[in-house]
């Protein structure tokens, strides 16, 4: 497909170098001529200095013969002007970051009137998945499917947990609800079989009802809990979408501000909270602040290195888990992972979001692409798709598939009934199925068929 990016920051980034890897030609539009020049050395994307909002600048990118137009510059304003001109010039698809709060309840009338295909809101979808990290609290990952009624969630095996030299076979008898689909260990991804053995600090992405996750939870060495207090460091727009969720969960929250105008902001939008105007990163700051009572520390500034510092010493005080925004995911594999419980990478979230999109409208024909997610650096994804009649999975049991070796299907999704399949179910029309594939792409359910790949 031929795509046009507007904006080379991280997001723009990360979707020039993902989108080219899946072998899409790009154009790239920014207005630092340095940006362009070192994205359109390091891939094989084309690259043009200008104002993504600007028409001519848009011909010259032939954003009217383009099958899908992306804009996420750092402006709400540039990036919806620059998708509704790239619409009225014919391009087949338009997507648009908008993150202002302002904006947030008029999304449906920009999406309707205004010719946009997709909006998203980066900072809602960071608020989503920290959220979801108070619903699972033994998870360093959690990724939603099937509308919300299913979730893979990644557990790591802590020190001396009962779990450490058991087989999955054993596990999986032991509670039958649950399905592991990939162990992360030593940088490697690992399809688990049968006679697959636990070790310490593997990272397994698992799916299974509430219970079964407690419980597998409990075997990996975490103790069962809900978090009641949370401390957060920034009031930026992610705390604005953050605190009405946490409230609703009847959680207790403060939060540390050091610029005046939005911690007052942050304290007029919700006046049953706490907020402190005050330096987090200060370590004798947050000691006044007696950061040792929260039940989770929540790092949100725009700094990484002040979230990761914050983070550690959270966790060295003695908070129960500590959640970091984290941009930059190569600083993630320098820090030991027992300090940094929940590591939130918005521009990864939104990139999944936009991938999806483009994946399920590069077919015209196939199973339906509804949802998308990246589970770790070494390749692995989740896919969520809903079989059609005709697709070549639902003509035989699942133990008669000639499936990948490097796929599993990992739940069925059949109407409000959930299967953890087994050899003798079969898939069926209308079922939403999730897959899970290491270091293999995938548009297509049948793409998971040996021979079939998509």
């Amino acid at each position: 497909m031929e795509i046009v990016i507007v904006g080379g920051g991280k997001l723009g980034t990360a979707l020039c170098r993902d989108l080219a890897n899946e072998g899409h030609e790009i154009v790239l539009i920014d207005q630092n001529r340095e940006v362009i020049e070192d994205l359109t050395e390091d891939l094989d994307i084309r690259g043009i200095v200008g104002n993504g909002s600007a028409r001519q600048i848009l011909q010259e990118a032939d954003v009217q013969a383009c099958d899908v137009f992306i804009s996420v510059t750092p402006s709400d304003e540039t990036n919806l002007i620059a998708g509704i001109i790239a619409d009225r010039l014919g391009a087949k698809y338009t997507i648009a970051r908008v993150r202002g709060t302002e904006y947030a309840n008029d999304l449906p009338f920009f999406k309707k009137e205004l010719g946009v295909d997709l909006l998203i809101n980066t900072d809602a979808l960071t608020a989503a998945d920290i959220v979801r990290g108070f619903d699972y609290p033994s998870a360093s990952s959690i990724e939603p499917f099937g509308n919300g009624r299913l979730t893979l969630v990644s557990i790591r095996v802590n020190h001396n947990a009962p779990i450490i030299g058991r087989t999955v076979a054993s596990l999986r008898s032991e509670i039958p609800e649950l399905l592991l689909c990939v162990i992360e260990r030593d940088f490697q991804a690992i399809i688990p079989k049968g006679p697959t053995v636990i070790y310490e600090d593997d990272h397994i992405q698992l799916t299974g009802d509430r219970r079964a996750v407690d419980q597998f939870s409990r075997l990996c060495g975490h103790p069962t809990r809900d978090w009641r207090s949370a401390l957060i460091v920034g009031a930026g727009r992610i705390s604005h979408y953050l605190v009405p969720d946490l409230l609703d969960r009847g959680v207790r929250v403060k939060v540390i501000e050091s610029n005046p105008e939005r911690a007052n902001h942050l304290a007029i939008a919700f006046p049953n909270i706490q907020v402190i105007q005050g330096d987090g990163t200060s370590q004798r700051f947050l000691r006044e602040e007696r950061i040792r009572n929260y039940d989770v520390a929540i790092a949100l500034t725009n700094i990484d290195e002040e979230n990761i510092m914050f983070a550690l010493f959270a966790h060295a005080q003695g908070v129960r888990k500590t959640i970091a925004k984290v941009n930059r995911n190569e600083l993630v594999k320098l820090i030991d992972p027992e300090g940094l419980d929940l590591v939130i990478t918005p521009h990864i979230s939104t990139g999944d979001v936009i991938i999806r999109y483009i994946r399920s409208h590069e077919k015209t024909e196939g199973s339906a692409l509804e949802t998308y997610a990246r589970l770790s650096p070494e390749g692995v994804e989740a896919l969520e798709f809903i079989a059609e009649e005709g697709d070549d999975v639902t003509k035989l049991p699942i133990m008669s598939l000639q499936i990948e070796p490097d796929i599993v299907i990992a739940n069925i999704l059949r109407g409000r009934r959930r299967i953890i399949p087994k050899g003798a179910d079969q898939i069926e029309p209308g079922d939403r199925i999730l897959i899970v594939s290491a270091r293999k792409r995938v548009t297509t359910l049948d793409g998971i068929l040996i021979g079939e790949a998509q």
